[in-house]
């Protein structure tokens, strides 16, 4: 069930545990920045360590040291020299060398500077920052001039991105600032056809593999294909500037010791079941008296929750870790249609990106969908609080919305019930336009691909309002023209409700 760490590997830590706990080890051998950045104020900055192997691992850094500080971020794990030559080539405007504490410098500086106008790092910043060195007094002091003529200078691509950010800038700084749209000097997205045979940039690359694909083909059919690529990366460049809400739930403190009333508990933590449970090790649990089942049940995920937010220690090892735990502790909750331990459940759902990694990644929906239909689906105010909850993980609010509507293939006499709720729930999205702790583009996206699920035509005014902001990610559903005819098509889809099944189905 779990796609975590089959018992038999040798290495335990994903790309990511290992960058932050381990990358920091490696020496760092050479530094690039994009050549005269200061003239523009954006830069693209890589970091390389390199493996006793002799691979390497980078961190690769957008940023814009005019006004939003890290705009983007991400790595390369442990790739060869092959591969890592491949991105140097591919480095936009020619790759310059610098030295590492100018570029520390510049990324921490910048970060700085747009953190006092309200503005936080791109989110994967959050495990990039590692294959920097820790941000402290040992780095030689490089002074840099952020922002531009003394003031911030915000530069963005479309009129939805400078929507996004005019309210903080305006909330920092009043009217002290400058800004420039990019999409206003035309008023046409404009495709370049022409193909450079010596050029070995990405969009030349491209164009010739469509060349080569299209080698029988009309200059008709290439051209169109070129202005279908087009189409999307322009959809890529929008979808990357809307509004992601940030994480940053305050946790509680967690029970820091625990002792079972049933030690048949304890299989759950066993490397050894980390992908399944057998039968009769399910019908033995069930079988417990069941009032302090559940109580063992709901007291170990808190605990083990407590061990595990902050994220696996130096000395974890393949042979401790259980990843099958939790999967395995709230379906059993989920066959007890325990709906007291929403709370408990609802506790795990408020971890942040990398527990939702460790524990559930690919496999959430198979987990989450069975344990809130069992456990919630008469409880949908205490679902709705949850996905208005600030601070809490996009990942998780989805699964909650996907649940309440796959609701209506068990229980269709519901559907205002669950019309109701959806409704609600855009009317909260629409009217938190403007708040960056709440508005998220990828939770109002899934939700409309939930609604197309439903034909919920009854939501289509509330649909097209939240639409006409021009803050909805179109990536995830379509833009609304595409969401409108889904839902008068009028057939119902089954796919939110294939995953609530029995504990033996899934485990089988």
């Amino acid at each position: 069930m779990s796609k975590r760490k089959p018992a038999k590997k040798i290495q335990l830590l994903s790309p990511e545990n290992y960058i932050r706990q381990k990358a920091r080890n490696l020496p760092i051998v050479e530094c690039f920045i994009t050549p005269n950045w200061k003239d523009c104020g954006e830069c693209n900055i890589i970091v390389t360590r390199q493996h006793v192997s002799g691979n390497y691992t980078l961190g690769i850094y957008l940023i814009d040291a005019y006004c939003l500080g890290v705009k983007n971020a991400g790595y390369r794990y442990n790739i060869n020299e092959i591969e890592y030559d491949e991105i140097k080539e591919r480095f936009p405007g020619n790759a310059e060398s610098i030295n590492y504490n100018e570029v520390h410098n510049i990324i921490y500086g910048a970060l700085a500077y747009a953190e006092d106008l309200g503005f936080k790092p791109h989110k994967d910043f959050g495990v990039a920052q590692y294959i920097l060195e820790e941000d402290t007094d040992e780095i030689p002091q490089v002074d840099y001039e952020f922002g531009c003529d003394g003031k911030p200078h915000l530069i963005v691509n479309t009129r939805a991105e400078l929507n996004r950010y005019l309210p903080i800038l305006k909330k920092a700084v009043g009217d002290d600032f400058d800004f420039y749209v990019r999409e206003d000097e035309e008023d046409d997205y404009e495709v370049d056809y022409e193909v450079d045979e010596d050029c070995d940039c990405e969009d030349c690359r491209m164009k010739r593999g469509i060349d080569g694909v299209f080698k029988d083909s009309t200059t008709e059919e290439r051209e169109q294909m070129l202005k279908r690529f087009a189409e999307i990366q322009k959809k890529f460049e929008k979808s990357n500037s809307l509004p992601r809400a940030p994480y940053n739930y305050q946790h509680p403190d967690y029970p820091q010791t625990l002792e079972l009333t049933h030690k048949e508990l304890e299989v759950l933590s066993l490397p050894e079941n980390n992908e399944k449970l057998e039968r009769e090790t399910i019908d033995k649990i069930l079988a417990l008296p069941r009032e302090s089942l559940i109580k063992d049940l709901e007291n170990a995920i808190l605990y083990e929750i407590g061990q595990n937010y902050k994220g696996l220690s130096d000395e974890s090892n393949d042979n401790e870790i259980s990843y099958g735990f939790f999967a395995h502790a709230l379906l059993l909750l989920a066959e007890l249609k325990s709906t007291e331990s929403l709370p408990v459940v609802l506790e795990v759902m408020r971890q942040n990106n990398e527990f939702y990694e460790q524990f559930f990644g690919d496999f959430a929906m198979e987990i989450f969908s069975p344990t809130l239909h069992q456990i919630a689906r008469n409880q949908l105010p205490v679902l709705l609080s949850f996905v208005k909850e600030p601070g809490l993980l996009v990942d998780f609010k989805t699964l909650i919305s996907t649940a309440v509507v796959a609701i209506l293939h068990f229980e269709p006499h519901r559907r205002a019930e669950i019309i109701a709720w959806c409704g609600d729930l855009l009317d909260f999205l629409y009217e938190n336009i403007s708040n960056t702790a709440l508005y998220d583009a990828v939770l109002s996206g899934m939700l409309m691909s939930d609604l197309m699920d439903i034909c919920a035509k009854e939501l289509l005014p509330k649909i097209k309002r939240l639409y006409d902001t021009d803050l909805v990610d179109e990536m995830i559903c379509g833009n609304y023209n595409d969401v409108e005819k889904e839902i008068n098509i009028g057939v119902q889809s089954t796919q939110s409700a294939q995953y609530v099944k029995s504990i033996y189905e899934i485990y089988k």
